[in-house]
């Protein structure tokens, strides 16, 4: 007998254990629910979510609830009769939703919980240099990304990996490690156990502008990861008083063992030469691949020099 499975999801990276779920053997999806359309882009034009597109392409029934706690919207899910609710990069649902099933609710997190609770774990675990991450399924309860935790699997993070890259590896991740977790739920085979938080978890808040700015930053080692943490998107960027109308954006970034500076110790340089555009603090260099001048589009180093005039040594703003 299939199990029935309800849906909680609205971006992109959700949408990836939703298909994982309606290609798997036994499992049926009977509902999805995700965002409310709404305006978006300078047209503002009415937009739905990816989940939502997605699960058209897939002709899943869709929900899209203003509010959760609605009598007719818990109705309307318990009508369904489903076994199980599973949750990916969704709000905040109330108990009358997350109790309703009888295999529970739960879950995908981008992290190894009780590390990184919160709203950017992928981010967070780039921007301060963590070698390994991973994804989580737990419980849904009262508090966030801190119910009982049913399956994790851990991932490495490159040295010079970026955000896109690891976001998609944990997204494939994620969709596997949800089957897994709802194999077990329904065999009755797999036990949550309690997070246990020490002093060392760390946690995940929402990115706001002042994180991609790399000139508040004390470490050419730090502005590194930050760059890796802003790649593509939303650009990790500082001020230069020769750009004018904007900030500077980087990407693709490396630290090399070549092009030794002894000149700036205590405070971190941008070159720019004929070979490259390097960000330097005493004898570390980090090489960037990429670059996007105010008023321009983002393009290679490479072909951004050759047709940029400006070179010399110049003091990031703060």
């Amino acid at each position: 007998m299939n199990t029935r499975i309800i849906f909680f999801g609205t971006p992109e990276f959700a949408s990836a254990t939703l298909e994982a779920l309606v290609s798997t053997p036994q499992m049926e999806v009977v509902a999805v629910v995700t965002a409310a359309d709404k305006p978006a882009g300078r047209g503002l034009k009415v937009q739905s979510s990816h989940v939502s597109d997605t699960a058209d392409r897939l002709n899943l029934p869709v929900i899209k609830p203003e509010r959760l706690k609605d009598s007719d919207f818990l109705e309307n899910l318990a009508a369904y009769s489903a076994d199980v609710f599973v949750v990916v990069a969704f709000r905040m649902l109330p108990e009358a939703v997350w109790n309703m099933p009888p295999l529970g609710t739960f879950n995908v997190h981008a992290s190894l919980l009780p590390d990184y609770r919160g709203a950017a774990p992928i981010q967070w675990a780039i921007a301060n240099g963590d070698q390994e991450t991973g994804v989580t399924t737990f419980l849904l309860n009262e508090r966030i990304d801190e119910g009982a935790v049913l399956l994790q699997e851990a991932l490495p993070i490159g040295e010079n990996e970026p955000i896109s890259s690891l976001y998609h590896r944990l997204k494939i991740a994620g969709a596997g490690l949800a089957v897994r977790t709802i194999e077990g739920l329904s065999a009755g085979n797999l036990a949550a156990s309690s997070q246990i938080v020490s002093n060392d978890a760390r946690l995940a808040p929402k990115i706001y502008p002042p994180f991609g700015q790399i000139e508040l930053l004390k470490t050419l080692e730090a502005v590194h990861h930050r760059i890796r943490a802003c790649d593509p998107f939303p650009g990790a960027s500082f001020d230069l008083d020769v750009a004018e109308n904007g900030r500077i954006k980087v990407f693709a970034s490396e630290i090399i063992n070549y092009c030794k500076s002894e000149d700036y110790k205590h405070s971190i340089k941008l070159i720019i030469t004929d070979s490259g555009v390097h960000l330097t603090q005493g004898e570390g260099v980090l090489n960037i691949l990429e670059i996007q001048w105010p008023g321009k589009r983002k393009m290679k180093t490479i072909d951004f020099l050759r047709g940029f005039r400006l070179r010399g040594k110049f003091t990031l703003s703060a």
